[in-house]
Order: structure tokens, then C-alpha cells, then sequence
């Protein structure tokens, strides 16, 4: 066996040791720490979350007897799914041009920023579909 091997044997044999030791100290100050950032910082922001989770679920109770509105909202799913794809053929597209992949190996940052309406319209697609897909499971509980 080599040094290095002899050395990372050791040194393992050692953490093996020592963190269970040290462990006890280490989740005491830990836990004072994430303490202190749940009182301070994170319980402001749960009231905050907790009502816009309210507003989604009275709008998703009211939504959810409209027939209109939930097929609305199934059509508007289609539809960013449909923009989606429409957007990614469009930037296969303008690969295919010499010019646009240029550009995109030039800036990075730029290229993101050319191609962001694709990221663009699959957060609107997929926030959309959650949404529909809520809305259909909420309206089959009602036994319409």
C-alpha cells in the first residue's frame, strides 16, 4: 500500500471516531442557529404562504362548479402546451440558420436571454396543467 492509501485509511478511521463525539455539540449549536432563523426570518413569511394557500383553495372552490371555468382552464393548459412547442420549433428553427448559433456561442447570458421565452412559456404550461389538473380532481369530488 502507498502513502496516500495508508493516510486516507487513517483519516477515516478518524472521522469515524471523532464526528460521533463531536456530534452532540455540533446539533446544539445547529439547532440554535435554524432557531433563530425560524423565529426571525421564516415565521413572517408562513403567515404569508399560509393565506395565499387559502386565496388558491376559495378560488379553487369557487372555480370548481363552473362547468366554464374549469374547461376554460383545461383549454388554457392546452394552449401554453401547444405555444410550448410552438416556441422550441421555432428556435430549431433559427438553429438551422448560420447566424443563431454564433450569437449563442459568443454570450452565454445572451443566449439565455434569446432563448428564455422557451423557459418562459413551459413554466406557463406546467403551472397552467397543475392548475386543470387540480381543478378536474377538486370537480369529481363534488359527484357532478
Amino acid at each position: 500500500m502507498d502513502q496516500n492509501t495508508i493516510n486516507g485509511l487513517i483519516g477515516g478511521a478518524l472521522l469515524a471516531y471523532v464526528i460521533p463525539k463531536l456530534s452532540p455539540y455540533i446539533d446544539k449549536y445547529l439547532k440554535r442557529i435554524f432557531g433563530f432563523l425560524l423565529n426571525t426570518v421564516l415565521k413572517p413569511l408562513k403567515g404569508y404562504f399560509r393565506n395565499k394557500r387559502l386565496n388558491r383553495l376559495k378560488e379553487f372552490r369557487i372555480m370548481r362548479v363552473n362547468n366554464s371555468a374549469v374547461t376554460m382552464q383545461v383549454v388554457r393548459a392546452h394552449t401554453y402546451f401547444i405555444l410550448f412547442w410552438g416556441v422550441i420549433a421555432f428556435y430549431m428553427n433559427l438553429l438551422t440558420e448560420p447566424d443563431f448559433p454564433a450569437i449563442l456561442d459568443k454570450s452565454f447570458v445572451f443566449g439565455m436571454f434569446l432563448t428564455s421565452p422557451i423557459y418562459i412559456f413551459e413554466l406557463l404550461w406546467l403551472s397552467a396543467d397543475g392548475k386543470a389538473k387540480k381543478l378536474v380532481k377538486n370537480r369529481g369530488r363534488l359527484g357532478l
